[in-house]
């Protein structure tokens, strides 16, 4: 049997980034990149209102998200049995930052998400929307980033740019 490793093999001490809380607020942090993990009551029949909008909320998942310009991904995932739900997120840099960008960006978005769903949703655009969230944000115990240097925005240009080497590939193999 034949196995493969690398020249070098990891080990856990091997230039293992630092992952701390957010200077600015809940989460955690590891470069350029931060996550924040929410859990909310559902009101009654919630998770079934959402669930008969989750086909337009995903659609406009990439236009909201193209908007605010910072989140790597975000997940919701209703949860025992449909009396709580989770929001996670990755996303570029300071929490303040990013907590004022969702609401004040994609608020009609959160909005379409969430109304008549989550116990107590004040609105996105509710002067008190940050006082009522913050409770709510539960701090990661673990996280990972595979890439904590690299924002979205890099991401983008990274992508751009394996595409054109690729499209030179192909037109000079061709």
């Amino acid at each position: 049997m034949t196995t493969q490793s690398s020249a070098r093999s990891a080990s856990p001490g091997d230039a293992t980034p630092t992952v701390a809380r957010q200077p600015d607020g809940l989460g955690m942090r590891v470069g350029d990149v931060a996550e924040i993990t929410v859990l909310f009551d559902v009101k009654p029949g919630g998770a079934e209102r959402f669930r008969q909008n989750a086909a337009k909320i995903q659609n406009e998942a990439w236009y909201y998200e193209k908007i605010v310009g910072t989140v790597h991904d975000f997940r919701v995932a209703f949860i025992n049995n449909d009396t709580q739900v989770i929001g996670a997120v990755t996303y570029d840099g300071d929490f303040k930052t990013y907590i004022a960008d969702i609401f004040s960006k994609a608020g009609p978005w959160f909005d379409e998400m969430f109304d008549g769903v989550i116990e107590g949703y004040p609105g996105a655009s509710d002067p008190g929307v940050f006082d009522w969230l913050a409770p709510k944000i539960v701090e990661a115990d673990m996280w990972y980033a595979s890439n904590p240097t690299m924002t979205v925005q890099d991401t983008a240009k990274a992508q751009k740019v394996t595409e054109a080497f690729n499209a030179l590939l192909d037109t000079a193999s061709a």
